[in-house]
């Protein structure tokens, strides 16, 4: 199972240009640097804007103006160089292969339809498919139920603190993916003690030929 964003999509400027944008059409000031903005960003998002300042009743409102805005950057998204040939092999190696997102879903589906990854994927959950969002294991045990998986036959890539914790609620292994453009720095997807780390997606295939050839199991 994977996270999309800073894992498949490179679109960590977009989402933080939208963020920026929404919070000083909103009134709370731009947020000035990339840097800045993944020092602060957290999962769940209520939580993230909580920390930032935000009254709960503003949080619809700013909501609102980030679709806007990154509706507008959209065309800015792309995909990490090796993320379609990862996924091919993993899919000829008849590895079933799920998403779970915090992307609002409608954007999670246009992503995956117009980079052509939606056909390698057995189930897809973004945000508005499962009731909590990470740290909370929900969408990763949703996502396993569906696919009709185990949590100790199953692994989760991600790209922050709160994927690694999910990750761990589940029961799952928890693989961390340390990019330059991935959402929070390795020291913090480390602090959470992930099972692995890799620095792209190629070491992904390395991590499950070792568990294989163990036979490796909760």
């Amino acid at each position: 199972m994977f996270d999309v964003s800073g894992v498949l999509l490179d679109d960590l400027h977009v989402v933080w240009k939208a963020d920026s944008e929404a919070y000083e059409a909103c009134g709370f000031g731009r947020i000035e640097s990339v840097e800045k903005f993944k020092e602060n960003f957290k999962l769940p998002i209520d939580e993230y804007h909580k920390s930032m300042g935000v009254p709960e009743e503003a949080v619809p409102m700013l909501e609102a103006e980030f679709r806007r805005a990154y509706q507008k950057y959209n065309g800015l998204i792309g995909v990490f160089p090796e993320v379609r040939e990862v996924l091919g092999r993993l899919r000829d190696e008849k590895i079933g292969l799920a998403i779970a997102s915090n992307i609002p879903s409608d954007f999670l589906s246009e992503h995956l339809e117009r980079f052509g990854l939606d056909g390698y994927f057995g189930v897809v959950t973004g945000q508005d498919d499962c009731g909590e969002q990470k740290p909370s294991p929900e969408p990763i045990l949703s996502t396993l139920s569906r696919l009709g998986s185990k949590p100790e036959s199953s692994a989760y890539v991600g790209d922050m603190e709160q994927d690694m914790i999910a990750g761990k609620r589940a029961g799952v292994w928890a693989i961390a993916i340390c990019r330059e453009e991935g959402y929070h720095a390795c020291w913090r997807l480390k602090r959470q003690g992930p099972d692995f780390v890799i620095f792209n997606l190629h070491g992904l295939l390395r991590v499950i030929s070792d568990l294989n050839a163990e036979g490796k199991g909760r």
